[in-house]
């Protein structure tokens, strides 16, 4: 099964939501893209709809303008009028120029047809400028006025002088024929100065070439009527040659203005400016205003264009981002789920260890590191399942030695009680024999006590109580070891904590379950000092029964010195009789010493059995199988040892049976208590039956 770690699975996680955030971010990069194009052609049409209105009102200046220099009255005015005609001409074509240059192939088209309608304009607006630089109106009147008045001023005083003279004369019928002919020629040069006025402000040309030939007119009836006139006034006696000469000059001057007025510039220009030229103009405003048109219509699609890509954006985003909160949420209770299930199963293994239940284990199917500390926790109760069981196969096997222990006392308590029978009958017949009887029954009583507790095997219970105290160091150092693994798991819980402190909103769930771990890593620490504690206690008592059994080895040395006199004085009883009595005497002394040391024995037996049963019981605290509390059963290794310990209890009865006959009853031995085997497992059984083995024949027998 492929190994997939709480990291790899946060990463996994994180690293979707950041790739769907990528995506997120480059969608709404595009679409903020498109937006700013689209804004930024927007502003660029903007911006070409401000020209062209920059442009038509160029345009109506132009117009206002050529209204301007037709109606203008010097040349400056005309020069400058012109100057800022071309100055606007230049601004259109700089604006047109602009426009064009960013505008699209339809915009370009819409243009070239403003650019002919403007080029049209532009030639009528030179043909108006044409005619107003003509300024007929104005000339013909600055020279009526600057020399045709002064001329008109001399006539009409020529003409009043000679009214005067007329009329100081004697009347007459010549007199009266002077004057009405002076009245005719002042009345012709008034009409003819009354249509010269009339020519400055006609606005037509017919009007103006009806003006003018009336004034023409005047004109030659100014002539006809200065020479009839000069004909009265020569025949009432006046001279008409003033007359004459003035007429003529008036005449000419009339004539010159006329001619100049008929020219029609102001007219022509006025005329051309308000017919072809306010009809160029309007083309021209009118295809620029077809092209503003087209702007805003183009805009108005781009616009909508725009929503639309904006509503299509906001539903792309909108299903990231709900993508991305399915794959955040579906991932966080993923990831929380598979971490709370096995610390669950974790905190059930640990509860179940702290109730001493070590039967139980805990089953997960993530192969994260919880999974490790989960399994890492199922081989540390397999393990202390081992040595607890193996601490009770040494505590039920030192609980059987000592019981075997209490019957070899017992035993030997009914043979010194015996021997101290002999010992008394014997010395009523033979002292000396009996002081060596006494002696050889001490020796025997010791040699018994020391042969119930063989060198070998109190070595061997040595060996097993130091194997319960390494298993129970073992425990300890195994707990140590719970403890680091606590230690170190609440560190992981309080560096996971801190990570998802720093993840902020995305780790506040595994925040809680980082805190709950370390509390689960606290409670496995505090477990783990407790099984210490126990474990602590337990090689105490355990070090105890070692040191008991120590106690015993230098007994069994001295056994053996005494086994040594005991095989001397044997010798000694062989080489003469006389030392029978005093053998006798000392076997009976021996006996009393036996029973003496059989209750020793037996008290510390007790005290043996009694220390097992404590072992028995502190280990007891751990179930090791599925049983809740059944007695244990006695296992295949204790039958030996109870059938020798029923053995040594069958002789003891046998031997106390026949000493009943005896006067002096032997002292009643204790018998050692009983101790229930708790369960089995490895460890010594005593054999201290009546069977021979190899070893039997390095003693012998009395």
């Amino acid at each position: 099964m492929m190994r997939f770690t709480i990291k790899a699975k946060l990463a996994s996680a994180f690293g979707a939501i950041i790739v769907l955030s990528g995506v997120t971010g480059g969608l709404a990069y595009m679409k903020l893209t498109q937006f700013a194009e689209t804004t930024s052609s927007l502003v660029h049409r903007a911006e070409r709809i401000d020209k062209i209105g920059q442009l038509q009102n160029y345009v109506l200046d132009q117009t206002r303008q050529e209204r301007d220099v037709v109606a203008a009255v010097t040349e400056a005015e005309v020069t400058k009028i012109t100057e800022e005609i071309k100055r606007n001409r230049a601004e259109v074509k700089r604006l047109r120029d602009e426009v064009h240059a960013t505008a699209t192939e339809t915009g370009r088209k819409l243009l070239d047809k403003f650019s002919a309608a403007y080029d049209k304009m532009d030639a009528t607006e030179d043909e108006v400028i044409k005619f107003s630089i003509m300024n007929s109106n104005n000339r013909g009147f600055q020279l009526w006025t600057a020399e045709g008045v002064p001329i008109l001023k001399e006539f009409t005083a020529v003409l009043d002088g000679l009214a005067a003279e007329a009329g100081r004369a004697a009347p007459s019928i010549e007199r009266s024929n002077a004057l009405l002919a002076l009245e005719t020629i002042r009345t012709q040069s008034e009409a003819a100065q009354k249509h010269l006025s009339l020519s400055y402000y006609v606005t037509s040309l017919d009007d103006l070439n009806a003006t003018i030939k009336a004034l023409l007119i005047d004109i030659d009836a100014l002539r006809a009527a200065t020479q009839r006139g000069s004909a009265a006034l020569s025949a009432a006696g006046l001279s008409p040659s003033a007359l004459t000469a003035q007429t003529d000059r008036l005449a000419k001057m009339l004539t010159q203005v006329g001619n100049i007025v008929k020219e029609g510039g102001n007219i022509r220009g006025g005329m051309l400016a308000s017919t072809d030229g306010k009809a160029n103009a309007d083309a021209a405003i009118a295809t620029s205003g077809d092209y503003i048109t087209y702007l805003r219509k183009s805009m108005s699609e781009q616009a909508a264009e725009a929503d639309q890509e904006a509503s299509r954006a906001k539903m792309l985003m909108m299903g990231a981002v709900i993508v991305s909160l399915l794959v955040a949420v579906g991932s966080a209770l993923w990831i929380a789920l598979g971490i709370s299930r096995a610390l669950g199963r974790a905190v059930g293994l640990a509860s179940a260890v702290a109730g001493g239940d070590l039967t139980q284990t805990a089953q997960v199917s993530s192969n994260d590191e919880v999974g490790d500390l989960v399994n890492s926790l199922n081989q540390m109760v397999e393990k202390l399942r081992q040595i607890v069981s193996d601490a009770l196969t040494a505590a039920d096997n030192v609980s059987a030695g000592s019981q075997q222990l209490s019957a070899s006392a017992e035993q030997l308590s009914q043979g010194a009680s015996e021997q101290a029978s002999s010992a008394e009958e014997a010395s009523s017949s033979m002292e000396e024999m009996a002081a060596n009887v006494k002696q050889n029954a001490e020796n025997a009583s010791q040699t018994e006590k020391i042969a119930a507790q063989s060198a070998a095997d109190a070595e061997a219970s040595g060996a097993a109580v130091g194997r319960a105290v390494e298993a129970m160091q073992t425990i300890a150092g195994k707990i140590t070891i719970v403890q680091e693994i606590a230690r170190q798991t609440d560190l992981l819980a309080l560096n996971a904590a801190v990570e998802a402190a720093r993840a902020g909103e995305h780790g506040r769930g595994f925040a809680v379950v980082a805190s709950e771990v370390r509390k689960l890593a606290e409670r496995s620490q505090a477990a783990a000092a407790e099984i210490g504690q126990l474990s602590s206690e337990t090689v105490k008592v355990a070090q105890d029964a070692g040191a008991m059994l120590a106690k015993l080895v230098p007994d069994i040395k001295k056994t053996a010195e005494l086994v040594l006199e005991i095989t001397v004085a044997c010798r000694e009883q062989d080489l003469g009789s006389a030392q029978i009595n005093q053998a006798i005497q000392q076997l009976d002394q021996v006996g009393q010493q036996n029973a003496g040391a059989s209750e020793q024995v037996s008290a510390t037996s007790e005290e043996l059995a009694s220390q097992a049963e404590q072992l028995q019981s502190a280990i007891a605290f751990f179930r090791i199988d599925s049983a809740t509390s059944p007695p244990r059963a006695s296992r295949p290794q204790e039958e030996p040892i109870e059938r020798a310990v029923v053995q040594l209890r069958s002789k003891a009865s046998a031997m106390a049976t026949a000493e009943r006959g005896v006067q002096t009853p032997a002292p009643k031995p204790r018998r050692a208590r009983a101790v229930r085997v708790a369960g089995g497992g490895s460890g010594f059984a005593f054999n201290l039956n009546s069977g021979t083995d190899d070893r039997d024949d390095e003693f012998k027998r009395f």
